[in-house]
């Protein structure tokens, strides 16, 4: 297997997983903040990852010119999430999660501007392709659309999670492990709800089976997999790539609604969903098409 493919497995690994983040909405309804249910994601997932680095005998140890990387990277990280948490408690998820798909362009717009990239026509028709599936895939939905707050609150998650992503290409972090730098950026994201929380007198104990299942899942999926896949990823097939990959994210948060709160998804959903993985198979084998131009021309 190529590293070109090992890419975009993890990538669309990375971005499904991520998609699980509606799942918080059932400890919401249990009266459980924001802050609580982003504490016990990141430190479950960063107590989970500690374990198997010591398990495979990993080093913890970190050069001191990568440490204020490590520190930006997690609270980048960790205030998208807690911008897009917050964004729930003002709009709909579907919604959220259709503006939170603004990223790619971002991502597309700051490696322009900053690193001279330059898009390929293909990737521009799988991006413009990928919005369009989007709003198809939450087409339905019109509840508290017009929110200025939720809308700006979901922006700011979308510009802190573009520029993650584009650090973590163009930065240090790039050289460093994926695992080791899964640890330390959620180790440090967690600061934040350590802080929200009066260093955690006002945390909210899990004190059912759902409660519990909920912050492991948050902990595990969306967490642990998506930002050691993210992080493999962006090192495989670059930050633009990726972001345009995550449009699976959205239709992992519908089919969370299909089976999680029987949800239907109407016509438009399910077109949207064919389209977005129309955009996707476009971008994968756009990418093939041009390494093979790129061997060619070498070869001559």
């Amino acid at each position: 297997m190529t590293n070109n493919t090992k890419g975009f497995i993890l990538g669309a690994l990375s971005a499904a997983s991520y998609g699980i983040n509606p799942i918080a909405v059932i400890l919401y309804d249990n009266g459980f903040t924001v802050d609580s249910v982003l504490f016990y994601r990141y430190f479950l997932a960063v107590a989970a990852i500690g374990l198997v680095m010591l398990a495979r005998h990993k080093s913890f140890a970190v050069k001191l010119r990568e440490l204020p990387w490590l520190i930006g990277a997690g609270l980048l990280f960790s205030f998208s999430s807690m911008a897009l948490f917050v964004s729930y408690t003002y709009i709909d998820i579907s919604i959220a999660s259709t503006l939170l798909f603004v990223y790619p362009a971002m991502v597309t717009l700051l490696m322009m501007l900053f690193f001279g990239e330059r898009p390929t026509a293909t990737k521009i028709i799988a991006l413009v392709l990928v919005f369009l599936g989007v709003v198809m895939l939450n087409g339905g939905s019109e509840a508290h659309a017009t929110n200025a707050i939720g809308v700006a609150i979901v922006m700011l998650s979308a510009l802190a999670y573009a520029v993650y992503m584009v650090a973590c290409q163009k930065t240090i972090l790039r050289t460093i492990p994926a695992m080791k730098f899964s640890f330390y950026s959620i180790l440090f994201g967690s600061s934040i709800y350590i802080v929200r929380l009066n260093f955690c007198t006002d945390l909210q104990p899990l004190t059912t089976a759902t409660d519990i299942t909920c912050a492991l899942c948050l902990a595990l999926l969306p967490t642990l997999i998506s930002i050691t896949a993210l992080a493999r990823a962006i090192q495989y097939i670059g930050s633009t790539s990726t972001a345009i990959l995550g449009a699976l994210e959205p239709v992992t948060a519908v089919l969370i609604g299909i089976f999680v709160f029987e949800e239907r998804p109407t016509t438009m959903a399910v077109i949207g969903m064919l389209v977005i993985l129309f955009a996707v198979t476009l971008i994968v084998a756009g990418n093939k098409i041009s390494r093979l131009r790129h061997r060619r021309t070498a070869k001559e």
